[in-house]
C-alpha cells in the first residue's frame, strides 16, 4: 500500500475554515445549501465529479433533482453529506467511485458551528498518541536519571522509598519551626526579656553532676586512707581524720616550729644517750658492805 494514501500529502488536519461574509449572505446552513458552503473551501477538489457536473449544468440553467443518482454514472472522485444536524452540525465524505454500487472512503470532513475541519486519519491519531507518549516517557526517564540513587555493589540502585503522610508531617514541624523562629526575630529585644524562657529538662545534666560528686568523693577517701598507712610505722596508732572536701588544710605555724624533720629528732636521741653513758661512768662506785 502506497504511504500517501495512509498520509495524503494535501493534508489539512491542522487547519480549518469559515467564512462569514456568505453566512451572513445565505442564511444559517441547511442541508440544501452546505455542500455549497463546502464547496469554497480549499478543501474541495475542483477536478471531483461533482465540479464536472456542475460544469455541465452551468450554461443550461436547469437545476440538478438528484445530484447522488448523477453521480452514479461516473467514476472518480466525488463528495458527499452523509450525515446533517442542521445548522450546527454536518459531515461530508470524501470518496472514490469505483462502480454505480462500490465506493473507497478517502477522507471525512465535518461542519461545526459553521468552521470546516478534516478529521485526522487513522495514522495521524496513532502517530500523535504514540509520539505523545514517548515523549512522555523519555522526560520521566530524564527527571529519574537526574535523581538517580548511588551505586553500591551489594545492593545496587535502591530508591528511597518514603511513607506520604511521614513526609507531610515533617514538612509540617518545619514549617512550624521556621515561623517560630521568624515571629522570635520579628519581637523586640525589650518585649523579649519580658516573655517568659522555655523551661528545659535538666534532669539528666543533675544525675550527672550527681554521680560525678559521688565517685570524687569515695575515690579521694580511700586514697587518703592508703597514704596514711603507708606513712605509720609499727608502733604508730592509726588515726585517720577523714576530710569532706578534696583540698588538704593549711598547716599553722605552731605544729610546723614544734614538730621538726626526721633528722633533727634522730640526732636528739643520739646525743642524750651519749649524755647518760657518761653521767653512767664518772658516779662513784659504791660502798662496800
Amino acid at each position: 500500500m502506497d504511504i500517501n494514501d495512509l498520509h495524503p500529502p494535501d493534508d489539512y488536519s491542522h487547519r480549518f475554515f469559515i467564512w462569514h461574509e456568505w453566512i451572513q449572505a445565505n442564511g444559517p446552513l441547511t442541508s440544501e445549501n452546505v455542500f455549497e458552503y463546502f464547496a469554497t473551501s480549499m478543501f474541495y477538489d475542483k477536478q471531483s465529479n461533482n465540479q464536472v457536473l456542475r460544469m455541465q449544468t452551468m450554461h443550461t440553467g436547469v437545476p440538478i433533482k438528484d445530484e447522488a443518482a448523477e453521480l452514479r454514472r461516473f467514476i472518480g472522485i466525488e463528495f458527499a453529506v452523509v450525515h446533517a444536524q442542521p445548522p450546527t452540525f454536518f459531515v461530508i465524505q470524501k470518496r472514490e467511485r469505483l462502480s454505480p454500487d462500490e465506493v473507497r472512503p478517502l477522507a471525512a470532513y465535518f461542519i461545526m458551528n459553521n468552521r470546516i475541519y478534516q478529521s485526522p486519519d487513522v495514522y495521524t491519531v496513532l502517530s500523535n498518541r504514540l509520539l505523545t507518549s514517548v515523549s512522555a516517557i523519555q522526560n520521566s526517564l530524564d527527571i529519574l536519571r537526574q535523581h538517580r540513587p548511588d551505586y553500591t555493589p551489594r545492593t545496587g540502585f535502591v530508591w528511597p522509598i518514603t511513607d506520604p503522610s511521614v513526609a507531610e508531617a515533617q514538612n509540617k514541624r518545619e514549617s512550624e519551626t521556621s515561623v517560630d523562629a521568624e515571629a522570635d526575630s520579628a519581637v523586640p529585644q525589650e518585649k523579649r526579656s519580658g516573655m517568659p524562657k522555655k523551661q528545659q529538662n535538666n534532669m539528666l545534666l543533675m544525675h550527672a553532676m550527681n554521680t560525678t560528686a559521688a565517685h570524687s568523693k569515695i575515690s579521694f577517701t580511700a586514697s587518703f586512707a592508703a597514704q596514711n598507712t603507708d606513712n605509720a610505722g609499727p608502733d604508730t596508732p592509726v588515726t585517720t581524720t577523714i576530710r569532706s572536701s578534696a583540698t588538704p588544710a593549711p598547716m599553722s605555724q605552731e605544729t610546723g616550729s614544734k614538730v621538726g624533720t626526721p633528722q633533727e629528732t634522730a640526732k636528739g636521741q643520739t646525743i642524750g644517750t651519749k649524755k647518760k653513758k657518761k653521767r653512767a661512768s664518772l658516779a662513784p662506785p659504791p660502798a662496800p658492805s
